[in-house]
């Protein structure tokens, strides 16, 4: 059997097998998926409040980053969990248990933007079967409760959820993130096994567009060799579609992935025109950055500026989730949202207490003064702006918890993970290693914390030469 043959019947047999996956309600652990939670990414993340109302995912991306993390876990794919709708909305309204008292606190009660759709689709087919998001969406519509829904799923298109949005569009508090990496239908159906055609999710960013909603095209992962394959059509129709901004992030390949991921990179390699694509991101990506592989700026600039730059002309917000060029998110925020919004002020209710924030002021003040920010733990991880950071109930989450003995483990927050990353300079997450010397360390506070700076980017130089405005 050849490599397409045995990742398309794999990818085929795993949306067949969970197409029609009820939840078993009379389980006594049916509704035990344990979400919103913060996202382990906070460092460097607008939007820490994710949610996810499945366990895992019914489609068959072959990029997709949670197959490699969720299949890790021996209990993948062999029952379907869901949260609990009840105890959602206790949360939602501070009502209920601790968990959801502090969820209430530190984020319903702030009227935090929620984003839904991370580790599994909340439009798939686990809905399309069970409709257990519909419930929490009616929750959301009658509070005008801002939520980013990040998506590509079918149940959307359906009449029954399109009814729902439009029914609720005068409030325009949700956010439409539609994922579009795969320009190309043609090739859309090698790679993104059960999910509706790039071409159908344009129709539905127009839709969702025309109802009034705030929309964003999201070609994450960004994949050389396939993404930029149709890239110039694709963003004039999401422009003609009516989007507001444009995310982007590249992929990554796990140097910890299961042999199953590891036949999926093979692929994606194959289709892309890269012999062994496992050792073009070894070769490629900064050692500092450790077993989670990023290419380097240098292999990622000319993609970048060409949609930094077509933002740029059409007045739209670029957001970047990579780490590299990260600095020149237009709104703080790498996902899209706006950080002024006069038809929804919440939808900017995003956090400022992280590094991407920073990092856009930094550049902003170097390209208009030739200053140079300073970056300070304490500024930088505020906890005023921030308050989940100190909550204990959610560090007890995070996934650094494993390597932790029980009285390591009390007293955690999202605080102090963060100040042992900060102050780590051998760790991947490290501002240094991370940014990949974006920002290096120049001291050391009161505190005993390292402070950075902001390193100025040969590209930045030559893009002005170029007539780019990057002083904004």
């Amino acid at each position: 059997m050849s490599l397409k043959d045995d990742i398309i019947r794999e990818s085929k047999t795993f949306v067949r097998q969970n197409r029609g996956l009820i939840l078993n309600k009379d389980s006594k652990t049916a509704f035990s998926y344990h979400s919103p939670r913060v996202t382990s990414e906070f460092m460097d993340c607008a939007q820490p409040f994710v949610f996810d109302h499945y366990s895992h995912c019914s489609l068959g991306c072959s990029y997709c980053f949670a197959y490699s993390m969720k299949t890790n876990n021996p209990s993948f794919n062999k029952q379907l969990h869901a949260v609990d709708p009840k105890k959602f909305k206790q949360a939602l309204l501070g009502k209920g248990g601790k968990e959801q008292k502090a969820m209430y606190n530190s984020f319903f009660k702030r009227r935090f933007i929620m984003h839904w759709g991370g580790m599994a689709d909340p439009f798939c087919n686990f809905e399309l079967a069970n409709g257990i998001g519909y419930k929490i969406i009616e929750a959301l519509a009658r509070e005008a409760y801002p939520t980013i829904f990040c998506f590509k799923g079918s149940a959307i298109y359906t009449k029954k959820y399109s009814n729902l949005f439009e029914k609720n569009s005068h409030n325009k508090n949700f956010v439409f993130q539609v994922s579009i990496p795969i320009p190309s239908d043609k090739m859309a159906k090698e790679i993104e096994i059960g999910t509706p055609l790039p071409s159908k999710r344009i129709r539905m960013l127009k839709r969702l567009s025309d109802m009034g909603y705030y929309t964003i095209l999201r070609l994450r992962p960004f994949i050389i060799g396939l993404t930029d394959q149709g890239l110039d059509e694709l963003l004039d129709k999401a422009r003609e579609a009516g989007i507001k901004a444009i995310s982007t992030e590249f992929f990554t390949i796990d140097s910890r992935a299961t042999t199953g991921q590891k036949k999926r990179y093979k692929w994606i390699g194959k289709l892309a025109g890269v012999d062994n694509i496992n050792e073009y991101y070894q070769v490629l990506s900064p050692k500092e950055r450790g077993g989670y592989l990023r290419l380097n700026r240098l292999v990622k600039e000319r993609y970048i500026k060409k949609l930094f730059t077509y933002c740029q002309k059409h007045n739209l917000i670029f957001g970047c989730g990579d780490p590299d060029f990260k600095e020149l998110n237009t709104s703080g925020n790498c996902c899209g949202p706006p950080s002024v919004y006069e038809d929804n002020p919440e939808l900017t209710n995003w956090s400022k207490a992280q590094v991407a924030w920073f990092l856009r002021k930094a550049r902003i003040r170097y390209n208009k003064n030739g200053g140079i920010n300073r970056f300070h733990f304490d500024k930088v991880y505020n906890t005023e702006e921030s308050p989940f950071l100190i909550e204990e109930q959610f560090g007890q989450d995070h996934v650094g918890v494993v390597n932790k003995t029980a009285s390591e483990r009390y007293g955690l927050t999202y605080l102090s993970v963060a100040k042992d990353c900060w102050n780590n300079l051998k760790s991947p997450g490290n501002p240094r290693n991370y940014f990949n010397g974006k920002l290096l360390p120049v001291n050391i506070d009161n505190e005993g914390n390292y402070v950075f700076k902001y390193v100025p980017s040969d590209y930045e130089t030559r893009w002005k030469k170029e007539g780019i405005d990057l002083s904004k």
